[in-house]
C-alpha cells in the first residue's frame, strides 16, 4: 500500500469526481473515486482511507446514510469525513454534522477550501471535527450547540466568527497555528480578510472573557494558552 495519505471520494457527479481526483493527486495524495453510493462501504474497507469526501444528494443511498454506515463500522469511527455538496440548507448541514461528519463544504466555492482543510488535517496534523459538541480544557469550556464559551465560570456568547476561532483553537490546544490556517479553515480561501480583522476578533473575545487566552507568539503565529 502507498505511503501517501489516502483519500476516498464518493460522488455521483462524475465531472466533480474527476476534478477532485485530478487536483488531489496533483497535491500528492493517493485517491480513489467512487460514483455509486451503494459501493461506498466496500470501497472504504478495501482502500482504508484516512479521509472521506462525501456528497449528500446521491441516488439509492444518500450521503447522510452513507456516513451513518461508515460511523457504525468500528474501523471508520475516527476517519475524517468531509461533506461536499451543492446544497446550502442549514438544517441539512446540521444533520450532516450530527450524523458524524467533521465538516461541511459547499461545491460552489469549495475546491480550494477543501484542499486547505485536507492539508490541515492530513499534513499539518491539526484537528477539524465540527461533530464534537463540547470541549473542556481546564478552566475553558466551549459548547458548540449554544455557541457559549466559559472561562473560570464566566460565560459569554460569541459571534459566529468569534466562536469558530475559539473552537478551532480549542481543538488544537497549545499548537502553534498560522494566520493562514485560521483564515482558510474558518472562512475559506475565497474570502479575503485582513490580518487586522482576525486580530480584532481575538481582541473582542479577550475583552468579553476578561482574559487574553490566544496569544500571538510571533508574527502571524498564534497559540491558545489555558491552565491545562
Amino acid at each position: 500500500m502507498s505511503n501517501k495519505h489516502r483519500i476516498l471520494i464518493i460522488d455521483d457527479d462524475k465531472d466533480i469526481l474527476e476534478l477532485l481526483q485530478y487536483n488531489l493527486i496533483k497535491e500528492g495524495y493517493d485517491v480513489l473515486g467512487v460514483s455509486k453510493s451503494t459501493d461506498s462501504l466496500d470501497a472504504a474497507k478495501a482502500f482504508q482511507p484516512e479521509l472521506i469526501i462525501l456528497d449528500i444528494m446521491m441516488p439509492f443511498v444518500n450521503g447522510i446514510e452513507v456516513c451513518k454506515q461508515l460511523r457504525s463500522t468500528p474501523e471508520f469511527k475516527n476517519t475524517y469525513i468531509f461533506f461536499l455538496t451543492a446544497l446550502s440548507d442549514k438544517q441539512l448541514q446540521k444533520e450532516a454534522l450530527e450524523t458524524g461528519g467533521d465538516d461541511f463544504i459547499q461545491k460552489i466555492t469549495g475546491l480550494r477550501a477543501l484542499t486547505h482543510k485536507i492539508s490541515t488535517v492530513l499534513k499539518k496534523k491539526l484537528v477539524i471535527r465540527k461533530s464534537v459538541k463540547h470541549i473542556e480544557l481546564g478552566d475553558l469550556v466551549i459548547d458548540r450547540n449554544s455557541r457559549l464559551v466559559a472561562y473560570k465560570g464566566k460565560t459569554i456568547k460569541l459571534s459566529e466568527s468569534e466562536f469558530e476561532i475559539m473552537y478551532f483553537f480549542a481543538q488544537n490546544p497549545k499548537k502553534l497555528i498560522s494566520r493562514e490556517s485560521l483564515l482558510n479553515n474558518i472562512w475559506g480561501s475565497d474570502v479575503y480578510l485582513l490580518a487586522k480583522t482576525l486580530d480584532n476578533y481575538l481582541k473582542n473575545v479577550s475583552e468579553k472573557l476578561g482574559v487574553d487566552l490566544v496569544k500571538q507568539v510571533r508574527e502571524g503565529k498564534y497559540k491558545l494558552q489555558t491552565s491545562s
